[in-house]
């Protein structure tokens, strides 16, 4: 058969002819099966298909692949440099067969491509870096090669599924958690649908085998169309890319993609309410990136803490520093009212508060930020670009005197006070309304459900009100507000919960062989304590350290066996009540005591599991 292939090969092997002192000559490539070339008829050629791979890179390593089985052999030396050696290079480079040098063959191509060894009378092609690069690495898939693969495989959990997931940890919240859920599905869907469809092809054209003969002829330089090196590589290469649609082909196309947007999500609710623990809970069940970022750190760029773009960042560490994953990821944006602007300061600038909500405008609307490497600084240049469309944020504050501001606007008389006619705007004097108002004598639990009631009928404009740009509040369109916890809430906090309150504690001090009882009453005593201090579940926390003092100081080496608690003690009406191990002789209560140390450990992991 005749290919232009063919007769190039036959213009090299004549014009090499004198330089040829061999009876038989290999060439070598990653071709296809079954191509034969017929050339002279005193040299011996065989097939692509018999014939090992094996490139002799310019490092010295050789990269050998083929039909049988793929071998892998090194030169035993690199690249012996001096001024003795043969061809331009001043370099001499050893068969990848036997370990001789090689000399460089001559052709009418100013190149030193082609090498030859003497003693077994092998042909090699030398590839340059970029040749190796571009040809012989293969390159890894795409992430979003990753992404339909991935979803092919495993199919993204449903809304229920999660749900369910963050029932285990946080109790109540169930409207917040749907959305969190739902928003969640939703991402992964859109992650998959706004992978381009063109994505597929290219990776398929990326693993077809990477350099045929006539490719081989092309690189060195003896292209048969007349080309310049590696010319026709880049055409084809330009070839493959598929084209996007521009101008007049857009006007004139009649089918249009569509294209998912994201709806970015703010969560209201007063502090203890769960919105911290929602995301970090939410964290450890996405096969997404997830970074939880804290909004106080945060100033407008040149000033002195944390820039915008390391919110980015962290999210790119959580991917691991992969562009495309981090592309995909979502951000948990916490003390978001941390930012809101402040009226009435005789400055410039609010660096630390409108400043930050001009900054990630962008940012949340979606566009390309530069990040830094990693390991290394904004101002040394080093940076990756990430493009944010396709990042989920979630925002969340306490946004404390909001409840006034909706009042105010619905012209409702709070309970039993006047509605404030010299109400100032912005989050300090909001929360300075609110300070003012409940420092009366009123009912806790009248006054928690006045405010949950108040905080479901929240607009944008109140946000507005409070201090956050108009700008930044549009492009947050889902506003989800959390319930306040009511007594029944906080005895289920206490001890429903996969990581619950009351369980930590037994768990603390069954290391010291000691049980822990706390009963029902004890349990609502608790709760209506941590209700009056309005901290929300982190009242519990501290209410328990308080309670348990003792009782941790008096365990640890000594004969109690249990400790129990009940609704006098949580009102300190009385003490808490110890049950004592049987009175041992004192031979055993040295021994016992000589070993309490040594089995410290085993007590501990014992608690644990």
């Amino acid at each position: 058969m005749s290919c232009p292939c063919t007769s190039a090969a036959r213009l090299l092997l004549n014009t090499a002819h004198r330089g040829l002192s061999c009876s038989r000559i290999q060439l070598y490539s990653l071709s296809r099966q079954g191509s034969q070339t017929h050339l002279h008829p005193r040299v011996r050629v065989r097939s692509f298909s018999e014939t090992s791979v094996c490139y002799a890179s310019k490092d010295g390593t050789t990269k050998d692949g083929g039909s049988d089985g793929g071998k892998k052999s090194i030169s035993e030396g690199k690249r012996l440099s001096g001024s003795g050696g043969s061809g331009k290079g001043g370099s001499q480079l050893r068969c990848p067969k036997c370990g001789d040098p090689c000399t460089h063959v001559e052709t009418f191509v100013s190149s030193t491509r082609f090498v030859k060894c003497e003693k077994c009378h092998h042909f090699f092609v030398v590839l340059s870096e970029t040749d190796s690069k571009k040809g012989l690495n293969k390159e890894p898939e795409s992430a979003a090669e990753a992404v339909k693969l991935a979803f092919a495989q495993k199919p993204p959990p449903p809304p229920k599924k999660i749900y369910a997931y963050l029932d285990k940890y946080v109790v109540g919240q169930s409207y917040a958690k749907k959305v969190l859920a739902v928003a969640v599905y939703n991402h992964y869907k859109r992650i998959y649908n706004n992978i381009p469809a063109g994505s597929r092809q290219q990776v398929e054209v990326e693993k077809q085998p990477t350099l045929t003969p006539r490719e081989l002829l092309q690189i060195a330089g003896i292209s048969p169309h007349g080309n310049a090196l590696g010319a026709s590589m880049q055409q084809q290469a330009s070839q493959q890319a598929p084209q996007e649609k521009r101008g007049g082909e857009v006007l004139d196309s009649t089918h249009t993609d569509i294209k998912l947007e994201k709806s970015n999500i703010i969560l209201l609710g007063p502090t203890g309410s769960g919105k911290t623990l929602l995301a970090q809970t939410l964290a450890r069940c996405l096969d997404v990136p997830f970074a939880i970022c804290d909004c106080t750190t945060l100033t407008q760029a040149g000033y002195v803490g944390e820039d915008i773009e390391s919110v980015i960042a962290k999210l790119l560490q959580d991917a691991n520093y992969s562009v495309d994953k981090a592309q995909q990821g979502i951000v948990f944006l916490d003390e978001v009212d941390k930012i809101g602007s402040v009226p009435g300061i005789h400055q410039l600038r609010d660096v630390g508060g409108e400043g930050v909500q001009q900054g990630l405008l962008k940012l949340l609307e979606g566009t390309i930020v530069n990040v830094p490497e990693k390991n290394s600084r904004k101002l040394r240049g080093e940076t990756v670009q990430v493009d944010t469309t396709n990042i989920l944020f979630v925002a969340s504050g306490a946004f404390n005197g909001l409840d006034r501001i909706i009042s105010r606007r619905k012209n409702e008389k709070y309970l039993g006070f006047g509605t404030p006619s010299n109400l100032g705007k912005g989050r300090r004097a909001a929360a300075a309304a609110d300070l003012a108002n409940t420092s009366g004598e009123t009912d806790t639990v009248a006054e928690l459900e006045e405010k949950d009631r108040l905080l479901k009928h929240v607009e944008a404009r109140d946000l507005i009100e409070f201090g956050m740009i108009p700008e930044f509040v549009g492009r947050l369109p889902v506003v989800v507000p959390l319930h306040s916890l009511d007594e029944e809430t906080l005895v289920r906090i206490l001890t429903e919960p996969r990581n619950a309150v009351v369980p930590q504690y037994q768990a603390l001090f069954s290391m010291d062989k000691c049980e822990l009882n706390v009963n029902q009453d004890a349990l609502r005593a608790i709760a209506k304590m941590a209700l009056e201090r309005k901290t929300g579940a982190r009242g519990l926390r501290s209410i328990m350290e308080k309670l348990l003092l003792e009782p941790m100081f008096e365990v640890p080496h000594s004969d109690i066996m249990a400790v129990e608690l009940d609704q006098d003690v949580v009102q300190g009406k009385a003490q808490p009540r110890y049950i004592r191990a049987p009175a041992k002789e004192s031979a055993e209560e040295e021994y016992d005591s000589g070993i309490e140390e040594e089995n410290w450990p085993r007590q501990a992991d014992a608690a644990n599991n």
